[in-house]
């Protein structure tokens, strides 16, 4: 192939490029719209902190424990039931935990759809959501167990827990 022939193939290549580009960028500019609003969204959404839990369960893998640390972060003037379940499915939009009642110092969590929990997270994590979560409960005034109501599974089994439950599996710091 000679020279010129080359420059007339690349060009027609390069014509065809930027048409076939100008067309596409019409029929998605309506959409490009939408994705830049959508990412500003996302964007102000990661800059904002997700709900504090009272106690963080943290896995040191040295030891191959979980431990429960206090959240420096939590506002105690947010101490309440109901906004610790939000928390809750904040930072794990997977569970959905609700409040069946309270009644003398055990509070009373149902959740539907354990799948995530018992099935997905696998043992350390869904034992990280179970410390967590019955911390963050306990930490409630006259609040000493959490029962937990929800299908057993491979990760999880149902029942009651205390701050106690955990110091054979755990340390607290």
């Amino acid at each position: 192939m000679n020279t010129s022939n080359l420059r007339s193939l690349v060009l027609s290549l390069l014509i065809l490029t930027a048409f076939s580009c100008r067309n596409d960028s019409r029929q998605h500019k309506a959409s490009e719209i939408r994705d830049d609003e959508v990412a500003e969204e996302i964007a102000e959404d990661m800059e904002a902190p997700l709900p504090a839990l009272p106690y963080l369960a943290v896995f040191d893998e040295q030891t191959e424990q979980l431990t429960i640390e206090k959240n420096t972060d939590f506002d105690t003037a947010s101490l309440n039931a109901d906004a610790l379940t939000q928390a809750l499915i904040t930072n794990y939009p997977e569970i959905k935990p609700e409040i069946d009642r309270i009644s003398n110092d055990t509070l009373y969590l149902h959740i539907t759809d354990a799948q995530y929990l018992t099935q997905q997270m696998g043992s350390a994590g869904a034992q990280m959501y179970l410390m967590e979560a019955t911390y963050a409960y306990t930490e409630l005034p006259n609040i000493n167990v959490v029962h937990f109501s929800f299908e057993e599974g491979d990760h999880a089994l149902p029942g009651n827990y205390t701050r106690n439950s955990f110091n054979q599996r755990s340390r607290v710091q």
